[in-house]
């Protein structure tokens, strides 16, 4: 007899809740021993799961630090935003500062995910090492894409985008290490935080 669907839709809700488990333990123990000094033990410990249920979702440490960095980039994804110039739409810069916003609201917020980011990326495993370089180089790609298309718009100066889009992740990381060494500082300050960083990336330092 067919399982009802009711049934299916339970355990992939299971299945799945399961699944955010592992990784959640698995985010903090990165956070808190770097890539090298992670394991799959401490990883168990903290998710307070069998060894085989571990198995049944990851085959390795490098799997679940993938898996990790894959959810990471969906949620930068549904953050990173698209500047709209149909009528009505707000002002690009407008755009552009809401969608920092909820950028680095989702990092800084995240604390044990700001430190996986910004710390494995001086990891001695050659293989997370790639793993995280192929993150940053989604990211670049994104803002890259983003740039040409607000040069085509006539919004922004041509530039390299590529080059151009190196050195804004490079601000956004310096922000990042900000926010999460000064959290006192600028807790409920991210809008502020946000204006500063887009007024140094459109208009730089120079008085005007």
């Amino acid at each position: 007899m067919a399982r009802p669907p009711l049934d299916e839709d339970r355990n992939a809700v299971a299945r799945a809740e399961r699944r955010r488990q592992i990784l959640d333990a698995a985010k903090h123990v990165f956070a808190e021993g770097g890539y090298h000094g992670a394991s799959i033990g401490a990883i168990i410990d903290r998710a307070a799961i069998a060894r085989g249920t571990f198995y049944l979702y990851f085959e390795s440490k490098e799997a679940v630090f993938g898996a990790l960095l894959d959810r990471a980039m969906t949620d930068l994804r549904a953050r990173i935003v698209h500047v709209e110039t149909d009528a009505g739409a707000p002002p690009p810069e407008v755009q552009l500062l809401d969608g920092i916003a909820r950028v680095l609201e989702y990092i800084v917020a995240d604390r044990p995910l700001a430190a996986v980011l910004l710390g494995s990326t001086s990891t001695p495993d050659a293989e997370a090492a790639a793993r995280l370089q192929s993150f940053y180089d989604e990211i670049r790609a994104v803002i890259a894409r983003s740039l040409a298309k607000g040069e085509a718009l006539g919004i922004l100066r041509v530039t390299n985008p590529e080059r151009t889009a190196a050195a804004l992740l490079g601000l956004v990381r310096g922000i990042v290490e900000y926010c999460i060494s000064h959290a006192a500082e600028v807790e409920g300050r991210i809008g502020e935080v946000t204006r500063e960083l887009v007024d140094v990336a459109l208009r730089g330092v120079l008085r005007r």
